[in-house]
């Protein structure tokens, strides 16, 4: 019997996973996909290896990348991003003094540079509550003098105190306007985002297959392809978990990465949980992302001056775009006319194209609705109330804990969900295998 099952084998849970192993606890990770890393993984599309979820890393401590023994480099194309804007072309270089220079072109140099070191600030100030067993509140962020300015103030707000309205989209997705700044600052990570590489290969490939490695190698059994499909309750503690397959496996605690929603009403049931959690859960609308990937028979080439930065991020009306060698990915789910007023494509050349809807993100990751954050990343959902006020990491029944994007800090590939659940497994340690 092993001492921890831990459901799903995304980088939360390979995380976790090292961690618990390399602590003595034996550990069981099962994921009903065939690949290692979940949404930070990939799979074989035209028979090209693709992210299937990030693509990016820059969230994620490079402080926990070196505890966890995780030997990646940093591949960023300069410019690392190009945003259009009104069919002007805004570059995001590597170099600060670059970027200063190119937002001079608005004459915006001086307002991008007190933005930036305020964004700075805010990374350097949040790093003193990502590593919590317990989930900070927003009362105690309040109390700190930088993170109290992005709580008080809404993302509009605080944009608008540097630029105009047509540059915020380049670091804001328009739906968390109206939620406070502290959302600016967390999906603008300081050191910006890179592509993880290593040996010369560049892509989330990379990632997923250090982790899974190290997960193997610190002691955890990885099984792929056998997903749990229900999580046995009994006597008010975690008993069991019971596969696809239809086997018990016995184990002292259950930690699911899987979002908090689908955890508790389809792996455990809510006649588990008061009526509240119910309703809380219930009433958040479905909030999905759509993702296009095209395969063509040679490079992928853009339209005009774009083409000189096919290896950026590109940001474009209709969705965050990736290209790489032979394969394009949309975030988004653009016309036919829209893709080619900024791709030179031939349609004869495709060799496959791949759409992914809400409802599969759903299916394959158990993430409600196909949200990509497991939960919104809105204020109410946020700090210790994320997922649920007074979980944190440690849902109401004993032995069962949440490690996933659902928890504190939020989405986005971090891995502190699941580096901060697993210390706490082993913080109640004594506790649980009683």
């Amino acid at each position: 019997m092993p001492d921890v099952v831990v459901i799903g084998a995304g980088h939360n849970g390979l995380i976790a996973s090292i961690v618990l192993a390399r602590a003595g606890l034996d550990v069981v990770v099962l994921d009903q996909l065939p690949w290692p890393g979940g949404m930070a993984g990939w799979h074989v599309v035209g028979g090209v290896e693709v992210p299937v979820g990030a693509y990016v890393l820059g969230l994620i401590p490079m402080d926990l990348l070196e505890e966890l023994g995780i030997n990646i480099e940093q591949y960023k194309p300069d410019p690392i991003a190009v945003y259009v804007k009104d069919g002007e072309l805004v570059r995001w270089w590597k170099d600060l003094d670059k970027r200063i220079a190119e937002f001079n072109r608005w004459g915006l140099g001086d307002e991008l540079r007190a933005m930036w070191s305020k964004i700075v600030e805010f990374h350097r100030a949040l790093r003193r509550y990502l590593y919590r067993t317990e989930p900070p509140s927003r009362e105690e962020l309040l109390s700190d003098p930088v993170l109290s300015e992005f709580l008080k103030l809404r993302s509009r707000d605080f944009l608008g105190r540097y630029l105009p309205r047509e540059f915020w989209d380049m670091f804001i997705f328009e739906p968390y306007l109206d939620q406070p700044a502290f959302m600016v600052g967390y999906y603008n990570p300081a050191t910006d985002w890179y592509y993880p590489a290593k040996d010369g290969e560049v892509g989330m490939q990379v990632f997923a297959r250090e982790l899974y490695k190290k997960a193997i190698s610190s002691g955890a059994r990885v099984i792929l392809g056998l997903g749990v499909r229900k999580i046995i309750i009994e006597g008010g503690r975690v008993r069991a978990v019971i596969t696809e397959d239809d086997r018990r496996i016995e184990a002292k605690a259950v930690l699911s990465t899987a979002s908090p929603i689908n955890t508790v009403l389809e792996l455990v049931g809510e006649e588990y949980f008061d009526k509240y959690v119910i309703d809380r859960f219930r009433s958040i609308p479905p909030n999905g992302a759509y993702r296009v990937v095209i395969v063509y028979d040679g490079k992928v080439r853009m339209r005009g001056e774009l083409d000189n930065y096919r290896d950026s991020i590109l940001q474009l009306p209709f969705g965050e775009t990736v290209v790489h060698n032979n394969y394009l990915i949309v975030t988004g789910l653009p016309t036919r006319d829209e893709l080619e007023n900024y791709v030179d494509i031939d349609w004869g050349r495709v060799k496959a194209f791949e759409l992914i809807t809400p409802q599969d993100y759903e299916r394959l990751f158990r993430v409600a609705g196909g949200n990509l954050n497991h939960l919104p990343m809105f204020e109410e959902f946020m700090f210790d109330k994320r997922p649920v006020s007074g979980w944190g990491y440690k849902t109401p029944i004993r032995g069962l804990y949440l490690g996933g994007a659902g928890t504190w800090p939020g989405g986005q590939v971090t891995g502190i969900p699941g580096y901060n659940a697993a210390r706490r497994i082993i913080q109640d340690w004594p506790s649980l295998r009683q």
